[in-house]
Protein backbone atom coordinates (compact mmCIF):
# COMPACT_ATOMS: atom_id res chain seq x y z
CA UNK A 1 0.00 0.00 0.00
CA UNK A 2 3.13 2.31 0.99
CA UNK A 3 4.40 1.64 -2.50
CA UNK A 4 1.36 2.76 -4.61
CA UNK A 5 0.87 5.41 -2.34
CA UNK A 6 4.49 7.10 -3.31
CA UNK A 7 3.18 6.24 -6.77
CA UNK A 8 0.48 8.15 -6.88
CA UNK A 9 1.61 11.22 -5.09
CA UNK A 10 4.54 11.17 -7.33
CA UNK A 11 2.23 11.25 -10.40
CA UNK A 12 0.32 14.11 -8.61
CA UNK A 13 2.29 16.53 -6.97
CA UNK A 14 4.38 17.60 -9.89
CA UNK A 15 0.74 18.78 -11.38
CA UNK A 16 -0.39 20.53 -8.33
CA UNK A 17 0.75 24.13 -8.48
CA UNK A 18 3.62 24.75 -6.87
CA UNK A 19 2.00 27.54 -4.07
CA UNK A 20 -1.10 25.27 -3.81
CA UNK A 21 1.40 22.13 -3.17
CA UNK A 22 3.06 23.49 -0.41
CA UNK A 23 -0.20 25.13 1.31
CA UNK A 24 -1.55 21.77 0.99
CA UNK A 25 1.04 19.59 2.05
CA UNK A 26 1.61 22.49 5.53
CA UNK A 27 -1.76 21.28 6.57
CA UNK A 28 -1.13 17.75 6.34
CA UNK A 29 1.75 18.88 8.44
CA UNK A 30 -0.36 20.84 10.63
CA UNK A 31 -2.97 17.36 10.76
CA UNK A 32 0.29 15.21 11.53
CA UNK A 33 0.99 17.68 14.31
CA UNK A 34 -2.53 17.50 15.75
CA UNK A 35 -2.92 13.64 15.75
CA UNK A 36 0.76 12.18 16.56
CA UNK A 37 2.47 15.22 18.45
CA UNK A 38 2.55 13.60 21.38
CA UNK A 39 3.87 10.47 20.43
CA UNK A 40 6.67 11.95 19.23
CA UNK A 41 9.03 11.78 22.20
CA UNK A 42 12.36 11.64 20.59
CA UNK A 43 11.95 14.75 18.50
CA UNK A 44 10.29 16.92 21.56
CA UNK A 45 13.15 15.38 23.47
CA UNK A 46 15.75 16.39 21.27
CA UNK A 47 13.75 20.30 21.01
CA UNK A 48 14.18 20.47 24.28
CA UNK A 49 17.32 19.83 24.29
CA UNK A 50 17.94 22.86 21.71
CA UNK A 51 15.74 25.21 23.53
CA UNK A 52 16.61 24.87 26.95
CA UNK A 53 14.25 26.20 29.60
CA UNK A 54 14.33 29.94 27.97
CA UNK A 55 10.80 29.32 25.86
CA UNK A 56 7.44 28.54 26.93
CA UNK A 57 5.42 25.51 26.48
CA UNK A 58 3.30 27.62 23.75
CA UNK A 59 6.67 29.04 21.78
CA UNK A 60 7.78 25.47 21.89
CA UNK A 61 4.74 23.86 20.23
CA UNK A 62 4.67 26.56 17.81
CA UNK A 63 8.28 25.84 16.97
CA UNK A 64 7.20 22.63 16.55
CA UNK A 65 4.19 22.52 14.20
CA UNK A 66 6.02 24.98 12.13
CA UNK A 67 8.70 21.96 12.08
CA UNK A 68 5.57 19.21 10.97
CA UNK A 69 4.76 21.13 8.04
CA UNK A 70 8.40 21.70 6.61
CA UNK A 71 8.72 18.08 7.39
CA UNK A 72 5.80 17.43 4.82
CA UNK A 73 7.06 20.10 2.23
CA UNK A 74 10.31 18.34 2.02
CA UNK A 75 7.79 15.37 0.99
CA UNK A 76 6.43 17.41 -1.28
CA UNK A 77 9.72 18.48 -2.84
CA UNK A 78 10.71 14.63 -2.94
CA UNK A 79 7.66 13.91 -5.05
CA UNK A 80 7.81 16.64 -7.26
CA UNK A 81 11.24 16.50 -7.73
CA UNK A 82 11.61 14.11 -10.65
CA UNK A 83 9.91 16.67 -12.74
CA UNK A 84 12.11 19.95 -11.93
CA UNK A 85 13.75 21.25 -14.62
CA UNK A 86 17.49 22.87 -13.76
CA UNK A 87 15.82 26.53 -14.31
CA UNK A 88 12.50 25.67 -12.28
CA UNK A 89 15.41 24.40 -9.28
CA UNK A 90 17.14 27.48 -9.68
CA UNK A 91 14.10 29.49 -9.05
CA UNK A 92 13.59 27.64 -5.63
CA UNK A 93 16.37 29.76 -4.46
CA UNK A 94 15.98 32.50 -2.77
CA UNK A 95 19.85 33.47 -2.06
CA UNK A 96 22.73 31.47 -2.10
CA UNK A 97 25.79 32.32 0.21
CA UNK A 98 29.22 30.53 -0.47
CA UNK A 99 28.45 29.09 -4.07
CA UNK A 100 32.33 30.01 -4.89
CA UNK A 101 33.29 27.34 -2.03
CA UNK A 102 31.26 24.75 -3.63
CA UNK A 103 33.16 25.81 -7.34
CA UNK A 104 36.35 25.47 -5.53
CA UNK A 105 36.87 22.65 -4.06
CA UNK A 106 35.76 20.99 -7.06
CA UNK A 107 38.45 22.52 -9.28
CA UNK A 108 40.67 20.60 -7.31
CA UNK A 109 40.13 17.10 -8.91
CA UNK A 110 39.56 15.32 -5.41
CA UNK A 111 36.16 15.07 -5.42
CA UNK A 112 34.51 16.33 -2.78
CA UNK A 113 31.86 15.73 0.62
CA UNK A 114 29.05 17.63 0.63
CA UNK A 115 26.21 17.41 3.09
CA UNK A 116 23.82 18.57 5.77
CA UNK A 117 22.21 18.01 9.27
CA UNK A 118 18.46 17.09 8.60
CA UNK A 119 17.20 20.41 8.23
CA UNK A 120 15.39 23.09 6.03
CA UNK A 121 14.70 22.19 2.48
CA UNK A 122 17.54 19.08 2.60
CA UNK A 123 17.26 17.79 -0.73
CA UNK A 124 18.27 21.58 -2.54
CA UNK A 125 21.68 21.71 -1.06
CA UNK A 126 21.94 18.24 -3.25
CA UNK A 127 20.20 19.20 -6.09
CA UNK A 128 21.69 22.60 -5.96
CA UNK A 129 25.34 20.90 -6.00
CA UNK A 130 24.67 18.51 -9.00
CA UNK A 131 23.23 20.68 -11.14
CA UNK A 132 25.80 24.15 -10.60
CA UNK A 133 28.58 22.05 -11.01
CA UNK A 134 27.56 19.01 -13.40
CA UNK A 135 28.36 16.67 -11.44
CA UNK A 136 26.70 13.21 -10.10
CA UNK A 137 26.06 13.12 -6.36
CA UNK A 138 25.93 9.43 -4.72
CA UNK A 139 23.99 9.91 -1.32
CA UNK A 140 23.68 6.77 0.91
CA UNK A 141 20.30 5.69 2.87
CA UNK A 142 18.53 3.04 4.59
CA UNK A 143 17.26 0.53 2.26
CA UNK A 144 13.34 0.91 2.25
CA UNK A 145 10.94 -1.53 2.28
CA UNK A 146 8.81 -2.89 0.58
CA UNK A 147 12.18 -3.08 -2.14
CA UNK A 148 10.13 -1.77 -4.67
CA UNK A 149 9.48 1.56 -2.82
CA UNK A 150 13.23 2.02 -2.08
CA UNK A 151 13.84 1.41 -6.43
CA UNK A 152 11.20 4.13 -6.85
CA UNK A 153 12.98 6.90 -4.51
CA UNK A 154 15.90 5.50 -6.52
CA UNK A 155 14.73 6.42 -9.87
CA UNK A 156 13.35 9.66 -8.71
CA UNK A 157 16.70 10.59 -7.20
CA UNK A 158 18.55 9.68 -10.36
CA UNK A 159 16.47 12.18 -12.62
CA UNK A 160 18.25 14.91 -11.32
CA UNK A 161 22.05 13.09 -11.36
CA UNK A 162 21.59 11.90 -7.47
CA UNK A 163 22.33 8.20 -7.11
CA UNK A 164 20.85 6.59 -3.59
CA UNK A 165 23.18 4.00 -3.08
CA UNK A 166 21.81 0.84 0.30
CA UNK A 167 23.63 1.13 2.96
CA UNK A 168 24.91 -2.01 3.11
CA UNK A 169 26.94 -1.42 -0.26
CA UNK A 170 27.45 2.32 0.35
CA UNK A 171 31.49 2.32 1.46
CA UNK A 172 32.46 0.90 -2.02
CA UNK A 173 29.96 3.49 -3.65
CA UNK A 174 31.29 6.29 -1.90
CA UNK A 175 35.39 5.55 -2.70
CA UNK A 176 34.63 5.15 -6.00
CA UNK A 177 32.95 8.47 -6.12
CA UNK A 178 35.37 10.24 -4.98
CA UNK A 179 38.37 8.85 -6.99
CA UNK A 180 36.39 9.69 -9.88
CA UNK A 181 36.37 13.56 -8.42
CA UNK A 182 32.18 13.19 -8.20
CA UNK A 183 30.12 14.48 -5.03
CA UNK A 184 29.18 12.69 -1.68
CA UNK A 185 26.11 13.78 -0.30
CA UNK A 186 26.08 13.12 3.62
CA UNK A 187 23.86 13.50 6.73
CA UNK A 188 26.25 14.56 9.26
CA UNK A 189 23.32 14.36 12.45
CA UNK A 190 22.66 10.81 12.93
CA UNK A 191 24.65 7.95 13.67
CA UNK A 192 23.04 4.43 12.44
CA UNK A 193 25.42 3.00 13.17
CA UNK A 194 25.92 4.37 16.47
CA UNK A 195 30.02 4.14 16.11
CA UNK A 196 30.84 7.59 16.02
CA UNK A 197 32.67 9.14 18.25
CA UNK A 198 31.22 11.07 21.73
CA UNK A 199 31.45 14.44 20.76
CA UNK A 200 29.71 17.36 22.47
CA UNK A 201 26.37 18.54 20.95
CA UNK A 202 23.97 20.83 22.77
CA UNK A 203 26.16 20.53 25.68
CA UNK A 204 25.37 16.69 26.03
CA UNK A 205 27.80 14.35 24.61
CA UNK A 206 26.30 12.02 22.02
CA UNK A 207 27.45 9.59 18.89
CA UNK A 208 27.94 11.50 15.76
CA UNK A 209 29.11 10.38 12.57
CA UNK A 210 32.48 10.12 11.92
CA UNK A 211 31.88 8.95 7.95
CA UNK A 212 32.85 12.19 6.03
CA UNK A 213 36.11 13.06 8.63
CA UNK A 214 37.40 9.37 7.94
CA UNK A 215 36.97 9.61 3.94
CA UNK A 216 38.51 13.14 4.23
CA UNK A 217 41.23 12.38 6.46
CA UNK A 218 41.96 9.09 4.30
CA UNK A 219 41.54 10.28 1.24
CA UNK A 220 42.80 13.93 1.24
CA UNK A 221 39.22 15.31 -0.12
CA UNK A 222 37.27 18.61 0.91
CA UNK A 223 33.70 18.73 3.33
CA UNK A 224 31.50 21.21 2.66
CA UNK A 225 28.79 21.89 5.40
CA UNK A 226 25.70 23.45 3.62
CA UNK A 227 22.50 24.47 4.97
CA UNK A 228 18.86 25.32 3.06
CA UNK A 229 16.97 27.33 5.28
CA UNK A 230 13.12 27.41 4.09
CA UNK A 231 11.74 31.09 3.77
CA UNK A 232 8.18 32.08 4.61
CA UNK A 233 7.37 32.04 0.63
CA UNK A 234 8.56 28.34 0.52
CA UNK A 235 11.99 29.31 -1.74
CA UNK A 236 15.24 28.69 0.26
CA UNK A 237 18.30 29.99 1.53
CA UNK A 238 21.27 28.03 1.42
CA UNK A 239 24.42 28.75 3.16
CA UNK A 240 27.11 26.76 2.07
CA UNK A 241 30.12 27.15 4.86
CA UNK A 242 33.85 27.00 3.87
CA UNK A 243 35.30 23.51 3.69
CA UNK A 244 36.15 22.39 7.14
CA UNK A 245 40.04 21.92 8.18
CA UNK A 246 40.67 18.81 9.85
CA UNK A 247 44.03 18.42 11.59
CA UNK A 248 46.51 15.26 11.12
CA UNK A 249 48.42 14.91 14.27
CA UNK A 250 49.54 11.34 13.64
CA UNK A 251 46.73 10.04 16.45
CA UNK A 252 43.82 9.08 14.03
CA UNK A 253 41.15 8.56 16.62
CA UNK A 254 42.18 12.02 18.35
CA UNK A 255 41.94 13.47 14.77
CA UNK A 256 38.75 12.09 14.05
CA UNK A 257 37.06 12.84 17.42
CA UNK A 258 38.03 16.57 16.73
CA UNK A 259 37.31 16.62 13.08
CA UNK A 260 33.74 15.35 14.17
CA UNK A 261 33.81 18.27 17.26
CA UNK A 262 34.00 20.54 14.20
CA UNK A 263 31.40 19.22 12.41
CA UNK A 264 29.18 18.88 15.33
CA UNK A 265 29.66 23.08 16.19
CA UNK A 266 28.80 23.86 12.74
CA UNK A 267 25.47 22.15 13.03
CA UNK A 268 24.67 23.42 16.54
CA UNK A 269 25.30 26.77 15.38
CA UNK A 270 22.57 26.45 12.45
CA UNK A 271 19.61 24.49 14.25
CA UNK A 272 20.37 26.86 17.43
CA UNK A 273 19.41 29.86 15.09
CA UNK A 274 16.46 28.02 13.00
CA UNK A 275 15.41 25.20 15.33
CA UNK A 276 12.14 24.76 13.50
CA UNK A 277 14.34 23.47 10.32
CA UNK A 278 15.86 20.86 12.54
CA UNK A 279 13.52 18.08 11.51
CA UNK A 280 15.06 15.21 13.20
CA UNK A 281 12.33 13.13 14.81
CA UNK A 282 14.93 9.90 16.07
CA UNK A 283 16.72 9.80 18.84
CA UNK A 284 20.13 12.02 19.17
CA UNK A 285 20.70 11.61 22.40
CA UNK A 286 20.66 8.47 25.02
CA UNK A 287 18.53 9.47 27.35
CA UNK A 288 14.43 11.58 26.48
CA UNK A 289 12.08 12.30 28.46
CA UNK A 290 9.18 14.70 28.39
CA UNK A 291 6.08 15.43 25.64
CA UNK A 292 5.29 18.61 24.37
CA UNK A 293 3.42 19.33 27.61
Amino acid sequence: MKYYLFRLAGWICPRLPTRFGYWLFARLGDVLFFLTARQQKAYWANLRRVLGDAVTPQERNAIARRAFQNLLKNYFDLLRGHRLTPEEIRAQLADVHGIEHLENVMKQGKGMIGGSAHFGAWDLFIHLAAVHLNTRVVVPNERLQPEKLFRYIQSLRASQGIEIVPLDVAPRALIKALRAGQMVGLAYDRDLTQTGPLVNFFGEPTRIPDGAVQLALKYNVPVIVAFAVRCPDDRSEVFIEPPLEFERTGDLQRDIQNGVQKLANVMEKYIRQYPDQWLMFQPIWDHHQGTNG
